[in-house]
């Protein structure tokens, strides 16, 4: 099976095609993923390396955590790609967009008010979670409308920081 998983504005095109064998963007990488005793953690051997991730998944969008770096990975497959595709030419994003956290952590700044327009990429909170600061960046264009946290909140994982509309 294919997939394409989008880390910022990149791109991979991954595929998985037997056990132990991955391959990204044409190229086969040897590697193995073992489950822990804590459902988000996980090791990640490529080659004779390993590597603990974490990994908090919401149905496409996963947030990954490897050493001290957070990365937003969406994951599609090649069906649900070209469908959207075809789509893609009509659609338009509405609604609100909904900043969950995370990971659990400390809000250090919100440099953010409610009603305030950001442009996507913009950083909208700096959460600290083991003693790394993560700038929560908005994922589209809007307006800020309901800001659900400030400086010095203890947030817990997936609790809603704000949403922009």
């Amino acid at each position: 099976m294919k997939y394409i998983a989008t880390i910022d504005d990149q791109e991979f095109e991954i595929g998985i095609d037997r056990e132990g064998e991955v391959t990204v963007d044409g190229e086969v990488i040897d590697a193995q993923m073992e489950s822990m005793l804590d459902p988000t953690l996980h090791s990640l051997i490529i080659g004779h390396h390993s590597r603990d991730v974490r990994i908090n998944a919401e149905e496409n969008l996963y947030t990954v955590q490897v050493g001290g770096e957070i990365l937003e990975v969406r994951v599609e497959d090649e069906r649900t790609r070209r469908l959207a595709g075809v789509r893609g030419s009509l659609s338009v994003i509405t609604g609100e967009a909904v900043l969950k956290a995370p990971m659990p952590g400390v809000i250090v700044e919100v440099p953010v008010a409610e009603g305030v327009g950001v442009a996507k990429g913009d950083t909208v909170v700096i959460l600290e979670s083991m003693k790394m600061q993560n700038e929560i960046k908005a994922p589209r264009d809007g307006k800020v409308h309901a800001l659900r946290v400030a400086t010095g909140d203890t947030v817990e994982l997936n609790a809603i920081m704000l949403t922009i509309g």
